[in-house]
């Protein structure tokens, strides 16, 4: 996912997939975790521990990006509520036009479905 917006953004990357158990020390958990990982990777065709360009991992600049703030960040404003009113901010990143939108959003809460209401209210 941050492959696909950094070159959504015209910028660049390397990374390099390394399986849990070289990472956080060689524990039977970890191990475990490890050996699921480096299936995965087999299963897509990817090997582990080679440094992949951004063009192996984001294949292509048609992407869309979208982020919400839930606690306020440095780049985005997290969820803000007065009464029965929250506000959102996001960020939505077209790659291909390259086009970025932040969208703040106002929700009444008292019009949500049930579900959802129920939870927030």
């Amino acid at each position: 996912m941050s492959a696909a917006v950094i070159r959504a953004l015209d910028g660049d990357m390397n990374g390099r997939l390394l399986p849990r158990h070289v990472v956080k020390g060689d524990t039977e958990e970890n191990r475990t975790a490890g050996q699921d990982e480096l299936t995965r990777c087999a299963e897509m065709g990817v090997e582990a521990n080679v440094v992949l360009r951004m063009e192996d991992m984001a294949r292509s600049d048609n992407v869309v990006f979208s982020a919400t703030g839930i606690t306020k960040g440095d780049l985005l404003e997290g969820i803000t509520r007065q009464g029965n009113i929250a506000t959102t901010e996001t960020l939505l990143i077209r790659g291909r036009c390259r086009t970025i939108r932040r969208i703040k959003s106002t929700h009444y809460l008292e019009r949500k479905d049930p579900e959802i209401r129920d939870i927030i209210l």
